[in-house]
């Protein structure tokens, strides 16, 4: 399958790293290939979030990332803070 990042993914994504460390911000970016990389090859392994159809999987302690699956692409939707305000990530994946 192949994976597409939304410009809102993409603005979240800078959003994230752009509060880091240079060596902070280079880990976090190893680990988000990494992961997108699983997702990949396992497009199913995130949990449903909520009654929506998008998944969730763990980047990093305090970021998840969000995603749908197409029939041929995965749409990588939303990098998530989980130290922002819950009720604004429902607000951003209504939209």
């Amino acid at each position: 399958m192949e994976i597409q990042i939304t410009e809102n993914a993409e603005k979240s994504y800078f959003e994230i790293i752009s509060k880091y460390s240079e060596n902070k911000a280079s880990s976090f970016a190893k680990k988000t290939i990494s992961v997108l990389d699983i997702i990949k090859l396992n497009s199913h392994i995130g949990h449903k979030h909520k009654k929506t159809f998008y998944l969730k999987f763990l980047l990093t302690e305090d970021v998840y990332v969000f995603y749908k699956i197409e029939p041929a692409i995965i749409y990588i939707v939303l990098f998530w803070d989980n130290k922002r305000n819950p009720i604004n990530l429902d607000v951003i994946l209504d939209s």
